[in-house]
């Protein structure tokens, strides 16, 4: 609300000069952000990066071909998902992330990810099944939360788009739990 004040005297007080007024939509684009919006996008971001440690080494330690087909699906929709959430927070001029290096639920651990790089076949897809399916649920949980508090149009669009995504994801991912037994 500050800034979108700050907008305004601004603007009024720029018709008195020569010079052009501030763009008033990056103003007010900064200021549309509220503090669900930011905390998401930062939990997010840090959830993302790290799943990406795992659904990377699919490719070279899966048995099953459509888990690793799932993982490099998962993986590429996390990248780009993660270019707009650091946007998001780019645009924000958020500042370092809080959530980078935390254990937290829905993030595979360091340790998990380390044990998963020097397993391979079926240990390894017991492994990342566990991982995703803890990574979407808690995920769709929190973007749940985004789309209720969130502010920000960008933001809440994000979110929409992930709830999409993550329902898809836990469907791909119990048709293949389902194909197992």
């Amino acid at each position: 609300m500050r800034r979108l004040v700050l907008a305004v005297v601004l603007l009024l007080s720029s018709a008195c000069t020569p010079e052009a007024p501030p763009p008033v939509k990056q103003v007010v684009a900064e200021a549309s952000y509220n503090p669900t919006d930011l905390a998401w996008a930062q939990l997010m971001a840090a959830m993302n990066e790290r799943v990406l440690r795992l659904t990377d080494l699919a490719p070279g330690r899966a048995a099953d071909p459509a888990l690793a087909d799932l993982a490099g699906s998962v993986g590429q929709g996390h990248r780009a998902e993660l270019a707009r959430l650091r946007a998001i927070l780019t645009s924000a001029k958020a500042g370092p992330n809080p959530h980078e290096g935390h254990d937290m639920p829905g993030m595979p651990t360091p340790i998990m990810i380390e044990a998963a790089a020097k397993a391979k076949g079926k240990r390894f897809d017991t492994m990342l099944v566990a991982a995703l399916k803890g990574h979407f649920d808690q995920s769709a949980m929190v973007t749940a939360g985004e789309q209720k508090a969130g502010a920000s149009p960008e933001a809440l669009g994000l979110a929409a788009d992930m709830t999409a995504a993550r329902t898809e994801q836990l469907a791909a991912l119990a048709g293949l739990a389902k194909g197992r037994r």
